[in-house]
Parts: structure tokens; sequence; C-alpha cells
């Protein structure tokens, strides 16, 4: 059954959720839009509860169970309710409706999802036969910033066979992404005076010679390692920093990498730890090599699920159903759902919105894959837990 497009359901919560703060330099952070969601699912009589995270910070998660046997299907719908700061964005949280699209900070990303995932949950909580299995909705913190949220899911026991990640993908199935991992290289030699550098021993010369190797024969390795919806693995050296003064030989000199992983890729800080033994023995320095917190707290693994797995034809056939895009694609950007699949829980990534349109000044998001959005989640659901 085809579900009913349009209302202004979804608008009206997206609009909502945009007006309520929900980034890093808000006091509560994630908070407040927690508790409006909350209310919204009890307000419809929808299971919902909110599991602590840190501090007042909670992820939302409300839960429609199904009415098959123990060994029914599950499926999460998941997303984000942080956004990044409104930076140079004119009234961010004045949610205004222009040219067909909704404008406003967290409507791309992901605000529109998440209004979609929510109004699907009390859409399907209102049909007369109940689903045969569990679906669930995960509002997570901190994506933004880290991961603490999606983490604190899985350690508090959030489970399921499948996951939808809301990130904006306008609209198209995608089954892959790039891990992350940020790794800082700190290299230490010997000071001396700039008038005689001999005495000394140059960790700048030692970061210099990393970087030369990093982007050129290294970069050169990772340029075979390819993936078909991904291309090609990379490495990006985003900081260079040492010594202190032109007079001094640099006795420091910090390193710091991006590093962006395939799937069943080696472990990316080993490589370079092996790189940086072969710098330090010819610059007689020696370093440390430390991956980030930022990629370290949340480990950003790539994702790479199947085509053929039963979440990912299932949302095919929903396309295919409101006659939408169905051929799976890949993504340039880290998502929550990397560490879902990390934990067993087959991950597809599919919301409203281009990633282009988010955290910029124009953040916008079109109002009619808003109701696309919840028509294809609906679909999805059905489909997965019939």
């Amino acid at each position: 059954m085809r579900p009913s497009h349009c209302s202004n359901e979804v608008l009206r919560l997206t609009q909502d959720l945009i007006a309520i703060e929900s980034h890093h330099e808000t006091p509560g952070q994630e908070a407040a839009i927690g508790r409006f969601l909350a209310g919204w699912f009890a307000e419809r009589e929808i299971d919902v509860e909110l599991l602590t995270v840190a501090g007042n910070r909670a992820n939302v998660v409300a839960r429609l169970p199904g009415s098959g046997n123990a060994n029914r299907p599950s499926l999460m719908l998941c997303g984000h309710l942080d956004t990044v700061p409104p930076g140079e964005m004119s009234n961010p949280f004045r949610p205004r409706v222009d040219d067909h699209s909704l404008w406003g900070r967290g409507a791309c990303d992901m605000k529109g999802a998440v209004a979609a995932m929510a109004v699907t949950m009390s859409r399907l909580r209102q049909r007369r036969e109940p689903l045969r299995g569990d679906l669930i909705f995960a509002g997570t913190v901190d994506e933004e910033t880290g991961g603490l949220g999606v983490r604190a899911l899985i350690e508090q026991g959030v489970r399921t066979n499948a996951a939808v990640v809301g990130e904006p993908t306008s609209l198209r199935i995608a089954i892959a992404h790039k891990g992350a991992c940020f790794i800082r290289v700190t290299f230490s030699g010997r000071g001396a005076h700039g008038s005689c550098p001999e005495q000394g021993i140059s960790a700048v010369s030692a970061g210099g010679e990393l970087v030369r190797i990093l982007e050129g024969e290294f970069q050169a390795l990772l340029d075979t390692r390819t993936h078909p919806m991904l291309g090609r693995s990379t490495v990006n050296v985003g900081r260079l920093c040492g010594g202190s003064q032109p007079n001094i030989v640099a006795e420091r000199c910090e390193v710091d990498i991006d590093r962006r992983i395939l799937p069943e890729e080696p472990q990316p800080v080993a490589e370079i730890e092996t790189i940086v033994e072969d710098v330090c023995n010819r610059h007689r320095v020696t370093a440390t090599v430390q991956e980030m917190a930022m990629t370290a707290t949340v480990p950003h693994v790539a994702l790479g699920t199947s085509s053929a797995a039963l979440v990912t034809r299932a949302a095919i056939r929903a396309a295919d159903d409101l006659g939408l895009n169905a051929t799976p694609i890949g993504l340039t950007y880290w998502t929550d759902g990397g560490h879902l699949a990390a934990c067993g829980i087959e991950t597809i990534v599919l919301g409203p919105g281009n990633i282009r349109d988010a955290h910029v000044p124009h953040e916008h998001v079109a109002v009619s894959e808003l109701d696309q959005a919840a028509a294809l989640y609906e679909t999805t659901a059905t489909g997965f837990l019939r």
C-alpha cells in the first residue's frame, strides 16, 4: 500500500525543531529539543524515554512494538538532534518557507529527516494493523562534535536488526561511506642556537619529510585502493606546526593528518606509525603517533552494507514504489551509521536534502523532499517489518 503523500505535518514539525537551538554553544545543548520530542511522542501515545548520555544530554528513544513472535525483525530510524552553530546564517532559528524550500539551521542536517522519521512513527501508530516487527526511533546527541550519542545508544542496549540513518542524501539510498581517522604525530628533537644548527636536531625537518612522504609515495599507494562507490582512499595533512622562533632549532613539531578509509582497509594508525618510525631513524628524533579525540572517542569506521541486505532491498522497493531513484550510492562523509554497522546492525543512509546545503549560511531543504522522506521511511519500514 502506497502511503498518502503530503500533509503539512512534517513541515510543521521540522519548523518546530529548527526553532529549538541544539548546537554545542547552546546552554544545555540538546536537552530542550530532547524534551520537546519526548513530549511530542507521548502526546501521540507512543512509548518514549530519554536515555541519559552526559549531564542533561539524552538520546530520545521511541518504540512501536511489533505483533510477531520473539524472532520478529526490528528496524531503527536514527537521526541526530544536534546541529552546527549558526555561524553567519541570518535568523537561523526562525524557520521560513521561501521558493519551495524551508530555510533555517538544521533544515538539511538533519531536523527535516528527524521530523519525517517521527511522523512516520505517528502514522504507523495509527494503523489498524500493527507491524509484525519492532520499529524504533532514535534521536541521538553529539553527532557533530564526536559521536557520544550513538556510542551511548549501543551501550544502553538499543539494538535492532537494521537501521536507516537520515543524513542528507537527496533521498538516494546510500550503502557505503568512508571512515575517518584524525592522527597527530608529535616529533621531538634537540634545541640549539640558530647560528649553530649542527648542534641541534630539528623536529621540523622530520615533520617536513613526513609531509613529503604522505603526499608522495603514501598517497600513490592509497591511489591503488579504490571502491566502486567511494573512489580512492586519501590522506590530507591539515596542520603542520613546529618550533618557537627563527633563531632556535625546533625541538618540537606536530603534524595533524586526516585519513579517509575505505571499507576493509588496514588499520590507519599502524600504517602511519610504520612511516614515522622510518623518519625517526633517519632524523634521529623521537615521535608519538596518536589518534585524535574527534575520531577516537567513537571510532569513525567506514560503512559498507551489501546491496543484497534486507534493509537495502526494502528501501529499493520503497523508492521504486514512490517513483524515486532506487540505485544505491556511496557518500563522501562519515555518519553515525558507520558505528551502528560496526556493532552488527545492517545500516543504510537515506534522508532529504543535499549535503552541499548543510553547515552553510544558506542551509535549506526542499519542502517536497520532506514529504517524500516520510513516505519513503514509511514504505521502507512496512516492507522490512512485514
